[in-house]
């Protein structure tokens, strides 16, 4: 346990807020915060890393069924018929979407910063090495989904 030190990644309101943003202006669906919900081993997950003075991935994740309803309506296919490919290009486009905005957020003039490529699976991401500092998760109308930073040591 880290006492004392203060980190910029520790933004649950502005991570609540960017998730929101980020979902509801590409897929167009409302959604609400809720408590966290576990999601189980069954979900599709987005990642993308922040590198700067310090460090931190960001994890955006859902039930592969709200994954597959978000693809469907951004590219306008139905869900019977995308693939895996679609569905990762999505939420892939999703997590740059948080990820661009939260490096804007912790970023300063006086640094450099960077933002990696994203990372999309059919099954929950780790990043060993880090710790969780922000968390939320939110219920609409296809399901549940999450999203987490954690902060590389």
């Amino acid at each position: 346990m880290q006492t004392g030190k203060a980190t910029p990644w520790a933004i649950t309101d502005t991570l609540d807020e960017l998730v929101s943003l980020a979902w509801t202006t590409f897929i167009g669906s409302d959604i609400v915060r809720v408590d966290a919900r576990e999601l189980g081993g069954d979900v599709v997950c987005s990642s993308i890393s922040i590198s700067g003075p310090s460090s931190a991935t960001v994890l955006f994740f859902t039930d592969p069924g709200l994954a597959r309803s978000g693809a469907s309506t951004v590219l306008d296919i139905p869900a019977m018929d995308l693939t895996d490919g679609d569905v990762h290009d999505v939420m892939g486009e999703i997590v740059n979407i948080i990820g661009g905005n939260l490096k804007g957020v912790v970023s300063d003039e006086d640094s450099e910063w960077s933002l990696s490529l994203p990372i999309v699976s059919n099954a929950m991401q780790s990043s060993p090495g880090t710790r969780l500092t922000a968390e939320v998760h939110f219920l609409t109308e296809g399901g549940v989904m999450g999203c987490q930073i954690l902060e590389h040591s």
